[in-house]
């Protein structure tokens, strides 16, 4: 007789997933020290030329991490990078500083 017929119901939308990782700029910063502070140490006895293994080693990272999957990690090695030469300035302006006041007698 007469039915009475409901709508089909909409289809269900996809459920989200979350986007990959792009990684962390504060992981970046991190590691970037953390690598200064051990490679530093590490290469302590070996001259002049190991002195250059960390930095070096710290820039290559970081643009593998950007042209890869964590962009923003390799960005936050960048930042770590010029975090620690920014320090390094600092200090070696306190000392030139420090020693302009001193009479050397």
């Amino acid at each position: 007789m007469n039915e009475m017929r409901l709508p089909d119901p909409a289809p269900l939308p996809p459920e989200p997933t979350a986007p990959p990782s792009q990684g962390s700029l504060i992981a970046g910063i991190m590691l970037a020290w953390l690598t200064m502070f051990l490679g530093e140490v590490a290469c302590f006895q070996g001259g002049m030329g190991a002195w250059l293994l960390p930095p070096v080693g710290i820039l290559v990272w970081g643009i593998v991490l950007i042209n890869g999957h964590k962009p923003r990690t390799g960005k936050g090695l960048l930042l770590g990078l010029a975090s620690i030469f920014a320090v390094l300035l600092l200090l070696i302006a306190a000392c030139f500083g420090l020693l302009s006041q001193s009479s050397f007698h």
